[in-house]
């Protein structure tokens, strides 16, 4: 079974920590996989299987715990019989209300840790860090990057430009690599279908649920692109339906919270700030996007921003489009006091190319570092000093 190394590491460097490991991504994007690679390595370091316990809230057993009252009856039931540290697993928490209060008086009076698992951001309701006295880390899953698709292709003879057309085609989610290639078209349509349903209508009690795909559709053949919300509304109405811009908003959190969709507000360069309008918006999976919109083609650009995007985020960076004026950069990353300005193209094979992706980057005046990525095979220094590096190089890296 391949063993996602980048997120067994970070379990590792916070177990034994009195915090609480608060594990959040998209449905079926392996989060289970992890937590059972983890469990496998605490055992093999001598923890008792009677002092390891997983709990999945959405199995038969337990999907009637939806209270504090109930979580606390049944945890204390195992503490009773432990000798030693417990490890508790608690796997799709999303349904469990006031859950945080309980994981922290079982921190503050019983020898145990908590990892806490959920497919929506919906678990972070309102107040749960202060009831947890803000001790707790979040980790976020995310589906396959490229690097770790060439891990699991092992020692391929398939070029790497080949290598990244097959995973453009198959996607990150780690189930379809066990299945035929007929077969991943339908499981990606249903899981799409799965966590609509689950993690946006249901999680959400949204009601008025009609025009659902058609706000589906409008993302999925506008990614990369920056709209508002109205936009949406307006696209909603030319097909028949009447919403307000109020429930563009409610479904669009909705979503993102379900880290299907990831909304990716503008950050302007100049004025050092974050901006509320006119985002982008990404997809979790390329694949599943493509399986869900069939023949509604976007540009290659737009699928290279994505896959770039979903590195970055991977990779533990806070991402913007960056505005310059009236200018744009495609991302801002940012992850501590260090910050990256990135263009991402097919190819610089033209002048008007290397002029709409340089001119900008080299207008902005500060010392952060400036590059462009694109499909070209070779590492040159252009405009003003700023790099153009091969995208494929940069997405390889571990």
């Amino acid at each position: 079974m391949f063993k996602r190394d980048l997120y067994l590491k970070k379990l590792e460097m916070y177990a034994g920590r009195d915090v609480a490991k608060i594990i959040i991504g998209m449905r079926r994007t392996g989060k289970t996989t992890i937590l059972r690679q983890f469990i496998d390595e605490l055992k093999e370091e001598g923890v008792p299987e009677e002092n390891i316990v997983y709990i999945n809230f959405e199995g038969l057993v337990f999907s009637y715990f939806k209270n504090a009252g109930d979580l606390r009856g049944m945890l204390y039931e195992f503490l009773q019989s432990a000798n030693g540290r417990m490890y508790f697993f608690l796997d799709d928490m999303q349904g469990v209300d006031n859950w945080a209060e309980v994981i922290s008086e079982m921190m503050n009076f019983h020898d145990c840790e908590f990892y806490i698992c959920s497919s929506n951001e919906s678990i972070l309701y309102e107040g749960y860090a202060k009831q947890l006295s803000y001790r707790y880390v979040k980790i976020d899953v995310y589906p396959y990057v490229f690097s770790e698709f060439l891990k699991m292709k092992g020692n391929s003879e398939s070029s790497r430009d080949e290598l990244f057309r097959e995973f453009l085609l198959t996607g990150g989610m780690p189930a379809v690599y066990n299945m035929a290639l007929e077969e991943r078209e339908n499981y990606l349509r249903d899981t799409c279908s799965a966590i609509l349903l689950k993690d946006v209508v249901q999680c959400n009690k949204l009601r008025d649920v009609s025009h659902i795909d058609r706000i589906m559709e409008f993302i999925l053949t506008h990614m990369g692109e920056t709209f508002s919300p109205k936009a949406i509304k307006d696209y909603v109405k030319e097909h028949g339906t009447t919403i307000s811009v109020d429930t563009v908003y409610s479904f669009l959190d909705a979503l993102c919270g379900a880290r299907i969709v990831y909304r990716v507000p503008r950050f302007d360069i100049k004025e050092d700030r974050e901006l509320e309008t006119q985002e982008k918006y990404y997809f979790a999976d390329i694949a599943m996007r493509n399986a869900v919109c069939g023949e509604a083609e976007i540009s290659r650009e737009a699928c290279l921003e994505n896959v770039l995007y979903l590195e970055l985020l991977t990779r533990g960076f806070k991402v913007n489009v960056g505005k310059f004026g009236s200018d744009s950069v495609d991302f801002v990353a940012t992850k501590g006091d260090d910050r990256s300005y990135l263009n991402c193209c097919d190819g610089l094979s033209t002048k008007e190319d290397i002029r709409r992706e340089f001119t900008t980057l080299t207008k902005i005046r500060d010392n952060y570092f400036k590059m462009v990525l694109s499909m070209d095979g070779e590492t040159k220094v252009n405009k003003g000093g700023i790099i153009n590096y091969p995208l494929l190089s940069f997405l390889e890296q571990a």
